[in-house]
């Protein structure tokens, strides 16, 4: 008897990242079946959603019960995943992208084989490390890389830029008989408009090459929405957040140390302050655990363009050195991360294992080290973002104030106080024109190409249709949980969001002296199942959290030193590395000369 033809379906699944009213928890699962019946899968990122203070958990993560084996913590029993996924690609290193990962890690779920560019597997292999964990399987790719993720789904890794480094997008070709059936691309958090001052960048050609060469009967583009406000502000380019920041600093001649919160991984913006630093001819300290695993990872990645600015030894010595008239600290806290925790466990001291940003530190005199005075500008150049630090930020720079700083502060929808307002750096998405000069591009080469906005509430996602609207290109708005078929020039929701979404959140549990459990001085970290309104459902597990002072470096110096010398993209760079790094380059050779 002849096998019975199965119907070629290509599904694309959103399992987070469009959200009625926060930012993150970015995931999706694409899913073909081909001639034969046989179904694969893939899944792109797995981050975490800032959840509000008031919720009672620090985070929240989609729920991935189908698609991962998991091990319970008590029992010691497997759960097979229903719909296993072969791969995980990972598009970029920010929270909301990753932050997942070692969360269901510690709950006992079993990651796929991770692909992703240099710079991000180094970030998760040292985030890793930081929490005392092995790493997950995790392969180090770039742009023009095509990996074989299934019989019938091949993934190509192209150039994005974002306010990270090295971003990549995927472009994902399924096929039918051996020819393209769909073409999804994923550009993750999107840029279009300038080069990244360090790293790779999207290159416009190329994509619309990319998109030539893979064109299939349908091809969807998963568009960046965060940033699409129609007449929103126009972009002012790295080299003139660089002259502002830099004019502000000279304006004010009698403050000698300048505090600069920024997003410890957006190194686009980092830049902006080292750029800063040797115009004024000075060093920079670098404070906060973060803003330290993004100056590793940047070293094992071999990008080494900061190292000639950041102060070698430690911040007594950096604040006792009279060589440097011009004290420059870039420090965690855009974000104001701890604020509202501290203000919820009143008589907290500076020793509090409630985790706490650097500027937060700062702002609650709290800081072992910097305290804030008359002699003190903060340039505040992260804007407020209402659903992340619509209440914390403003508060934070006011606390600050209050101390005798001076603040300058990125315009944008939240003014605070009389403070001095001066555009110092843009955001790292893609804004309306940006966005509709592409796209109207890529309607040239793919005339019957469709849309769908992620990264975005459902009025930024509408944005992006707007813009899409007015210039003739399809869009199709999802939402989580929908299974979206693709083929035949169309997209078809085939499965409607009917049962509630649920999420997984975590719960830091700190001891108290009302505490009527046992727990350990690091406190324990508990996680449950969850409603959209964080509403408990029931307890998963729990799990202690690693002591205080973990050395992150669990690499051993060998180990760093070969990745640092391989990595490295220019010879000509090795001049500006030190000597340790030059011999693991030697040393490198040598084995390499044994090898063959």
């Amino acid at each position: 008897m002849a096998k019975s033809k199965a119907k070629p379906q290509t599904v694309l699944k959103f399992i987070g990242g469009i959200n009625k009213d926060r930012i993150g928890g970015n995931c999706s699962v694409l899913e073909h079946t081909d001639e034969t019946g046989k179904t694969e899968r893939i899944m792109f990122d797995l981050g975490s959603m800032f959840t509000p203070y008031e919720s009672g958990f620090v985070s929240a993560y989609p729920n991935v019960d189908e698609y991962f084996d998991r091990t319970d913590l008590t029992t010691g029993e497997t759960h097979k995943a229903a719909k296993p996924v072969n791969m995980l690609f990972i598009t970029h290193a920010h929270e909301d992208h990753i932050g997942a990962l070692i969360n269901y890690t510690k709950m006992g779920y079993k990651l796929p084989p991770i692909k992703a560019s240099g710079f991000t597997r180094n970030f998760i292999r040292l985030s890793f490390a930081a929490e005392g964990m092995e790493a997950p399987e995790m392969e180090k790719i770039k742009a023009g890389d095509v990996i074989e993720a299934g019989d019938n789904i091949k993934v190509e890794a192209v150039n994005v830029s974002h306010s990270i480094i090295d971003s990549l997008g995927f472009n994902t070709v399924t096929y039918n008989k051996g020819k393209p059936y769909a073409s999804i691309i994923n550009n993750g958090d999107f840029l279009t408009e300038e080069e990244m001052p360090v790293g790779n960048s999207f290159n416009k050609k190329d994509y619309l090459e990319t998109l030539k060469r893979t064109k299939a009967p349908t091809t969807v583009i998963c568009m960046d929405s965060t940033s699409t406000t129609p007449h929103g502000s126009e972009r002012i380019g790295f080299n003139k957040a660089v002259e502002n920041t830099y004019n502000v600093i000279m304006e004010r001649p009698s403050r000698s140390l300048i505090i600069s919160p920024v997003i410890s991984r957006s190194v686009q913006n980092m830049a902006i302050d080292i750029a800063v630093a040797r115009k004024l001819n000075t060093k920079v300290w670098l404070d906060g655990k973060w803003l330290e695993t993004v100056k590793y990872a940047m070293a094992l990645s071999g990008y080494l363009d900061f190292d000639d600015v950041i102060y070698k030894g430690s911040i007594q010595g950096y604040l006792s050195d009279k060589g440097i008239s011009r004290k420059y600290i870039i420090c965690t806290g855009a974000f104001a991360q701890g604020l509202e925790n501290y203000e919820y466990n009143l008589g907290i001291d500076a020793t509090s294992p409630i985790p706490m940003a650097s500027a937060t530190k700062m702002a609650l005199d709290l800081h072992p080290y910097v305290k804030i005075d008359k002699n003190v500008l903060v340039l505040a150049r992260q804007r407020i973002i209402e659903e992340i630090n619509g209440r914390t930020g403003p508060k934070m720079l006011q606390l600050l104030a209050s101390q005798g700083a001076e603040i300058v502060m990125t315009p944008g929808s939240r003014h605070v106080s009389n403070f001095k307002e001066v555009q110092m750096q843009d955001s790292g998405h893609a804004n309306a024109k940006a966005v509709k000069l592409l796209m109207t591009d890529v309607k040239e080469v793919v005339p019957d190409i469709i849309v769908i906005p992620i990264h975005g509430n459902p009025e930024q996602c509408r944005n992006t249709e707007e813009i899409m609207s007015e210039i003739g290109v399809k869009t199709y708005v999802a939402g989580n949980q929908e299974g979206l078929e693709i083929g035949q020039g169309k997209i078809v929701n085939i499965e409607p969001k009917i049962t509630p979404l649920t999420w997984y959140a975590a719960k830091i549990i700190m001891p108290t002296p009302s505490s009527e459990r046992d727990i350990p001085a690091e406190g324990i970290r508990e996680y449950w199942e969850v409603t959209e309104d964080y509403q408990p459902i029931q307890k998963i597990c729990e799990v202690q959290n690693p002591a205080r002072g973990y050395n992150r470096g669990k690499y051993s110096n060998h180990e760093k030193k070969l990745e640092q010398a391989e990595s490295l993209p220019y010879r000509e760079k090795m001049r500006k590395t030190s000597k340790r790094i030059k011999k693991a380059y030697d040393l490198r050779k040598k084995l390499d000369k044994r090898s063959r």
